[in-house]
């Protein structure tokens, strides 16, 4: 076992499955005691057993909506009273209403709204009176590059997850001004923003290998791949531990090159060949 998070006490919300649960047996693995929560019950306790079997630590509270500030307090206080108290903070749960401008009604656009940025902000709230008791922190917010200042940030340009683009846009705005807010307190807060990343809830969006729609969301990428729930959890590992101490306030795209290239990916060997044609003397 690896020691980069030793006696740390890591909230990860959102485990019962995806990429909270790949972080959580990941911090684990790095010496952290993991307090984990989902709205799922067995796929929640699914996650515990494979952080136990792994050798660490976890307790799961649930089910757990951490769109609830009463019950955000009591995943807190478990972490206190369970193992002394929190360190680091990563959230990851939220839901989302999709449609298109023209289809989504107030009540969709609200609720997406409410579910992905009050969400974050009552987590990280509720975290940070914990983590100034304990001299300091880190809290690693989920972004999203659909809420980065370029285009939808989905396939295609095409705008079905507008309110989510708008709320996850939020986020990134509300880990800015955290981190603003706690510097002092020597608590950390940074924003990761992923890509298409292949999990069980949103796999379906990507496409199969060999079909239409998977070579579209793999051609906006850099890193000619889709994401792995390892990629993500790897720079949250990076983001809470020691390693990361003088980065804060930060917004970090892990998106496989999509952000930089402006959801263009590189140039294809047919462009390349057009525009070499034009330097020819």
């Amino acid at each position: 076992m690896a020691s980069r998070l030793e006696g740390k006490v890591v909230v990860i919300t959102g485990t019962g499955d995806g990429i909270a649960r790949t972080a959580a047996r990941m911090f684990a693995g790095e010496g952290a005691s993991i307090v984990g929560c989902d709205l799922d019950e067995a796929k929640s306790a699914e996650t515990a057993r494979l952080v136990e079997a792994d050798g660490g630590r976890m307790t799961s509270v649930h089910p757990l909506d951490v769109s609830d500030e009463v019950q955000v307090e009591r995943l807190m206080d478990v972490a206190t009273d369970t193992y002394g108290g929190v360190d680091v903070l990563f959230h990851t749960a939220m839901t989302l209403r999709w449609g298109k401008p023209e289809e989504l009604s107030a009540d969709d656009f609200d609720y997406t709204l409410s579910k992905v940025t009050t969400m974050s902000f009552l987590v990280a709230k509720s975290a940070i009176p914990r983590m100034r008791a304990r001299g300091g922190g880190s809290i690693v917010l989920t972004g999203s590059m659909s809420g980065l200042n370029f285009g939808t940030g989905f396939t295609g340009n095409t705008s079905n997850i507008i309110a989510y683009s708008v709320a996850k846009g939020a986020v990134t705005r509300l880990g800015i001004a955290l981190a603003s807010h706690v510097g002092r307190d020597n608590i950390r807060v940074n924003v990761l923003a992923p890509g298409p990343i292949v999990t069980p809830a949103v796999a379906a969006f990507y496409g199969e290998e060999g079909t239409e729609l998977h070579a579209l969301n793999v051609g906006h990428h850099l890193i000619r791949r889709l994401g792995q729930p390892e990629d993500v959890a790897a720079a949250a590992l990076f983001l809470a531990s020691d390693e990361s101490s003088f980065i804060t306030g930060t917004v970090l795209p892990v998106d496989g090159g999509f952000t930089a290239s402006g959801g263009q990916g590189g140039a294809t060997e047919r462009a390349q060949e057009l525009v070499d044609r034009l330097f020819v003397s």
